[in-house]
């Protein structure tokens, strides 16, 4: 946490809850980009002096939080509502905030770093939202483990130049939100916020008070206990409780490479034997070329052979079983089962044979939605809210039942429940209202209202096939 943020919230009689968190999200930050300071940077003592030396990584932070975002937000979920005139809003909204791409990214770098934010806004010309880590969050209230009240501090550049740009969602009395942004310029010790007419002339928005209590900003985090502080406001990476697992692989791996390295064939010649050859002037030269590594020359000498070949042994088999040992341990630890990843042909893959067996990876993945289900839910009003409000769209209904369908055919076999609800149907096991429910996901109200809808349209069909097929009247000869 910035101290000059804190600082300044306090200058304006705002108060934040002040746990710092700037290690750990040091640490996370470091594996998950895979240059952990002291580890895949080190020294070795080789005598005389200290040689810097950079160890190898598999980088499996960084691929456990995109697995775990590809699985969660993809372009397979969908965003469903009751009306079909704010579902084709919704569906408008969320490919104008690029939500599909952003949402994954973010959904991605938020369960490395434990947390991060969706965030409504109007940009000036239209609906908006920002993705951030909790990085930039500073909480402000926080109740029953719901973030109710917080700040943003992030850089914003304006004519070329950086100011940190603040903007604090806070209730007033009657519950309303209210949204206050600050503008300023950084010192080496505080901030100074910039004057009213620099808000003006940039059309920035100082005030706005939402006159709704939904709030405009939703956490999206991993759903894995805070082990250190139960009642924190921040979330944890999904991979706090596996980075020994992580060294330990890197280790391995680091290990793999110098055994091909140091096990490279060896054929050590001497001095007599790769001067064999004269060049045109009658001088001897090289027949072996000096920088190939295969090749090393020894001193002349009477004993020994001329040519000798050296043949290391590697140890492939004996690494393979260690590494796989490793990612066995990292797939446990982050909630994918034992057996979430492989190691086979010099490559890490996913262990899809196993995932749809697989029924730890199946609840911890039903319980990661949970709480990503709720903030997508609370996003969507909040698009539609400022849109509603500042873009002025007509036929937003606000209050409508929204449901998100996450795509749960890596784990269910998405076929077989066709086929399945499809017989059952057929044999009047089930109701049309079942059968949309098991194969669509809709609930209770929108299968009623879809039953509903295709039966109307087929009712039409029909008539309009019965008018069609009817022959043309023949004339009534009294009509002659």
């Amino acid at each position: 946490m910035n101290n000059a943020v804190i600082t300044f919230l306090k200058s304006k009689k705002i108060s934040v809850i002040e746990e710092d968190i700037s290690s750990k999200l040091q640490i996370w930050s470091q594996w998950y980009k895979g240059n952990v300071d002291g580890f895949h940077k080190y020294k070795v003592y080789q005598g005389k002096k200290k040689k810097n030396r950079t160890r190898l990584s598999l980088n499996m932070p960084a691929r456990v939080c995109q697995d775990w975002a590809d699985l969660l937000l993809n372009e397979k979920v969908e965003v469903n509502c009751d009306d079909k005139e704010t579902q084709n809003v919704i569906d408008r909204l969320l490919k104008q905030v690029n939500f599909y791409v952003r949402g994954n990214n973010l959904l991605e770098r938020a369960f490395a770093l434990g947390g991060g934010f969706f965030i409504q806004y109007w940009d000036g010309e239209k609906t908006n939202q920002k993705y951030i880590t909790q990085e930039f969050m500073y909480p402000i209230t926080f109740d029953s483990g719901e973030l109710t009240e917080c700040a943003f501090a992030s850089s914003k550049t304006i004519g070329g130049k950086q100011y940190t740009y603040i903007e604090t969602h806070t209730r007033n009395t009657d519950g309303y939100y209210v949204i206050d942004n600050f503008l300023c310029e950084s010192t080496k010790e505080q901030l100074i916020e910039v004057p009213s007419a620099f808000y003006e002339e940039h059309k920035i928005l100082q005030k706005f008070e939402t006159k709704s209590k939904r709030p405009c900003f939703q956490m999206i985090k991993p759903n894995v206990a805070n082990r250190d502080s139960f009642d924190s406001p921040f979330g944890t990476s999904v991979f706090s409780t596996a980075t020994d697992c992580f060294r330990a692989t890197d280790l391995v791996f680091d290990a793999y490479y110098k055994e091909f390295k140091l096990g490279q064939k060896r054929i050590f010649v001497k001095d007599g034997v790769t001067t064999l050859n004269f060049d045109e002037n009658g001088n001897t030269v090289r027949v072996f070329d000096p920088n190939d590594e295969v090749f090393y020359s020894l001193p002349e000498s009477e004993e020994g052979e001329p040519i000798k070949e050296v043949n290391m042994d590697l140890r492939i088999d004996d690494f393979d079983t260690g590494l796989q040992t490793q990612l066995n341990l990292i797939s446990q630890n982050c909630g994918f089962g034992a057996n979430g990843y492989k190691w086979e042909n010099g490559n890490v893959s996913t262990a899809t044979q196993i995932i749809s067996e697989n029924s730890k990876m199946f609840r911890t993945l039903k319980k990661h939605e949970l709480l990503l289900e709720i903030a997508v839910i609370n996003m969507v009003r909040g698009l539609l809210f400022i849109e509603k409000n500042f873009a002025k769209c007509k036929g937003i209904k606000e209050d409508v039942e929204i449901t998100v369908n996450f795509d749960d055919s890596i784990i269910e076999d998405t076929a077989e429940i066709k086929r399945q609800a499809a017989s059952d149907f057929n044999l009047d096991l089930i109701s049309k209202q079942e059968y949309y429910r098991q194969v669509y996901k809709l609930n209770d109200k929108q299968a009623n209202e879809f039953a509903k809808q295709m039966a109307k349209e087929q009712q039409e069909e029909q008539e309009l096939l019965k008018i069609e097929e009817e022959p043309p009247t023949e004339p009534n000869e009294a009509d002659e």
